[in-house]
């Protein structure tokens, strides 16, 4: 019913799935089932509430409490709320609401119709409350659901498929959006005007008024804690709409540039192919690239940087000697030789010292060796060693490594005109890069 947007099943289905089910049972098993499920036992136990017959085919229609005890059991059989199912229950509470300000019947509990009014308001109210309660659970799971979708998509190789993929998770966010998560946000909105009458937070406070003016007041209580958990079900609706809405824009945006790269790569291709079937032409014509303005000021943006990994020797001398210093760093401060401190950014002078104290034990212990980079090199030895590290830190021990020879261990430091940058928490740091070459004695 629910894959087919129906609020029922057609009887071929039912008896295909059920002889389906019944193969390889026992002959007894299979004539207890045949007669459990037959139409006429279904309707003489009242789990179907009708048969009828449209448009040449039979159809069988549900007892709704059967249909709600598989979905009670299972929270992905349960349906989202519709605009329509939301205004039908509004329409029930409003009639309560008119019968009980009318005034035509003994307000106490003695008086049968009044008695069954207010059971009959009290059911509604939390029919209605456990409704959108479940309806929120699983919409707050919809996160998850993006994420698992933008996911599938992200790892099709495919271009066609990730175009597909992306569509699709567009139509079905939409379609949520606008026929569930909307329609129930604004039902739970305080401030909403409906032109047919009042809202739900209007009628909970005619009602509370009502119980108040006859001195009911356990009753006008439980009117506006109904108020309140409704309230409370606004805010959590609305943050889940708003992060529908920045998927929606992030992925449609997504698509856009993709189609947008997609065709410029179609146009390029039909170029190309021009200059492989035209002896003449060994390069795309430029007023294609004029007429497109997908390729203007191409020229102007900057080439990629490369992965800087090459098989020369300084680079894996460079490696190695990194790899040996950070070997003998873990062999050093394995002995204990410094105690922890926690980094602080205005702390008392006692503690700065004894902070530098420790960088200076710790800058004196690392072994030196040749770098290219030797501030970046020493960031991420420090990092590694320094509870709450600081760039400060790192400022600590360049200026031992530059005023100590005994660390620099035959090394001669050349600053250059290279620049880098180190990231630290939100901080950009730009500094100057600093080579380090070991002295050879001839």
């Amino acid at each position: 019913m629910d894959e087919g947007g129906e609020p029922y099943v057609r009887e071929a289905t039912f008896i295909s799935r059920l002889h389906r089910y019944i193969q390889g049972q026992s002959k007894d098993k299979q004539k207890q089932l045949r007669t459990a499920f037959s139409t006429d036992n279904l309707l003489a136990a009242h789990i179907l509430v009708d048969k009828d017959e449209f448009g040449g085919e039979s159809r069988l229609i549900f007892d709704r409490a059967v249909i709600g005890v598989f979905r009670l059991f299972d929270r992905s059989l349960f349906q989202d709320l519709t605009d329509v199912a939301l205004k039908i229950q509004l329409g029930g509470i409003r009639i309560l609401l008119e019968k009980l300000q009318s005034g035509s019947m003994l307000y106490s509990d003695s008086d049968l119709d009044f008695k069954e009014l207010i059971d009959e308001l009290f059911h509604q109210l939390s029919e209605l409350l456990n409704s959108i309660r479940l309806n929120l659970v699983k919409m707050q799971t919809i996160n998850q659901e993006l994420s698992d979708a933008s996911e599938l998509a992200a790892k099709s190789d495919n271009p066609q498929v990730f175009s597909l993929l992306q569509q699709e998770s567009i139509e079905k966010i939409s379609l949520l959006l606008s026929r569930h998560i909307l329609p129930t946000r604004q039902f739970l909105d305080e401030k909403s005007r409906l032109k047919d009458g009042p809202n739900l937070f209007e009628c909970l406070q005619s009602l509370r008024s009502q119980f108040e003016r006859h001195q009911d007041h356990p009753r006008a209580n439980a009117m506006l804690r109904y108020e309140v958990s409704f309230n409370s079900f606004h805010k959590q609706i609305s943050k889940v709409s708003h992060s529908v809405d920045q998927f929606l824009a992030r992925s449609k945006k997504r698509l856009q540039q993709f189609n947008a790269i997609e065709t410029a790569f179609g146009d390029l291709v039909k170029e190309l192919d021009a200059t492989k079937h035209n002896l003449k032409r060994s390069q795309i014509d430029g007023q294609f690239a004029r007429d497109n303005g997908a390729f203007m000021g191409l020229m102007q943006q900057a080439r990629p940087k490369v992965l800087r990994i090459s098989s020369s020797e300084a680079y894996l001398n460079n490696v190695v000697s990194d790899i040996d210093a950070r070997v003998a760093d873990k062999r050093l401060l394995d002995r204990g030789r410094y105690v922890e401190l926690v980094s602080t950014k205005d702390d008392s002078t006692e503690r700065r010292l004894a902070r530098a104290e420790q960088i200076f034990e710790l800058v004196k212990q690392m072994k030196m060796a040749e770098y290219q980079d030797l501030t970046l090199s020493l960031h991420r030895r420090l990092k590694e060693h320094l509870v709450d590290y600081h760039f400060v830190d790192l400022l600590e021990g360049l200026n031992f490594l530059l005023r100590s020879e005994a660390m620099l261990d035959g090394h001669i430091l050349k600053m250059t005109n290279f620049r880098q940058r180190i990231a630290q928490s939100d901080t950009i740091y730009l500094y100057r890069k600093i080579r380090t070459e070991r002295v050879t004695n001839l």
